[in-house]
């Protein structure tokens, strides 16, 4: 497989397809599989998808997009020109932007795209933001990993509107759960309500609650106190930060309700707490310093 200059930036890699001289071929194994995703835009040449048994042949312009967890191969001829890339699911998760298309835009990247055509305009303008990634990677500049998950939602923004901008009607608990969750890691912190979240999403409060409810066995607000209780407990363990700063950096009104919430989750309240990690980090570290 003649590939050159690839850039990798924590979970996110970028590889030129390069006209090589014979046949190359990617396979997924399940095992590769589970790492991420994987696409490829393609500006010349052909080749085949092989996904679950089925074989699909494709001829460029088009773009090719298995999503994480789906083994298959993507096989080139001689000659094919373009840029692959693999995504991790980590990576995937942060991306998504918090905004209405969340819901619809990670609906679309768990689906499969296999040799959408596409035109020869719309080929190299992914083809350029994906080589942007891979410049910004070799950089090293200040802001470079804003600069390439930047530019990946833009590709990932394309590849949506190339496999068809309508959603299913309904989108699955599975993917409701997952944009739930990717807005928590993004908003607790701003106390959004549930109500933000759903209207975020596109749903009702209902249908998110539920969701939520059967997948997890939690409410979405149990799932919400559990991230910021979460958040806390990292806060008073790891940083001097006085409780009052704990309670701002996280969001809460003032120092007294915040205690409350702490107390009331957590059993104790956040210097109790804070005192009972102290004790025992001493106590570690005096069995550690009577070690021979």
């Amino acid at each position: 497989m003649n590939q050159h200059g690839p850039g990798l930036v924590q979970d996110v890699e970028v590889e030129d397809v390069a006209g090589s001289l014979s046949v190359a071929e990617w396979d997924f194994a399940a095992a590769r599989a589970r790492l991420g995703a994987h696409g490829f835009v393609l500006a010349s040449g052909g080749g085949m998808v092989r996904l679950g048994g089925a074989t699909t042949t494709i001829e460029a312009p088009c773009v090719i997009w298995l999503p994480s967890g789906l083994a298959g191969s993507v096989r080139l001829d001689a000659g094919a020109r373009g840029v692959a890339m693999t995504v991790s699911d980590a990576a995937l998760g942060r991306v998504v932007p918090a905004s209405s298309i969340a819901v619809p835009l990670r609906q679309a990247i768990d689906r499969p795209l296999l040799g959408i055509r596409i035109d020869a305009a719309a080929a190299r303008g992914v083809i350029r933001d994906l080589e942007d990634m891979r410049r910004e990677a070799l950089d090293d500049l200040p802001g470079m990993r804003e600069a390439i998950m930047s530019r990946l939602c833009l590709v990932l923004i394309a590849f949506w509107r190339m496999g068809g901008v309508a959603a299913q009607p309904q989108a699955s608990p599975r993917v409701l759960v997952q944009g739930f969750l990717q807005l928590v890691e993004l908003n607790a912190r701003a106390q959004w309500r549930v109500a933000d979240y759903a209207r975020t999403m596109g749903i009702s409060t209902d249908r998110l609650t539920t969701a939520i409810r059967r997948a997890t066995g939690q409410s979405p607000l149990e799932l919400l106190h559990g991230r910021l209780l979460q958040d806390a407990e990292g806060l008073l363990e790891r940083s001097s930060l006085q409780v009052s700063e704990i309670a701002d950096a996280l969001g809460f009104r003032d120092a007294g309700y915040f205690n409350r919430f702490f107390s009331r989750l957590n059993g104790v309240s956040p210097g109790r707490y804070r005192q009972q990690v102290q004790k025992l980090r001493a106590a570690r570290d005096k069995s550690y310093a009577a070690w021979p």
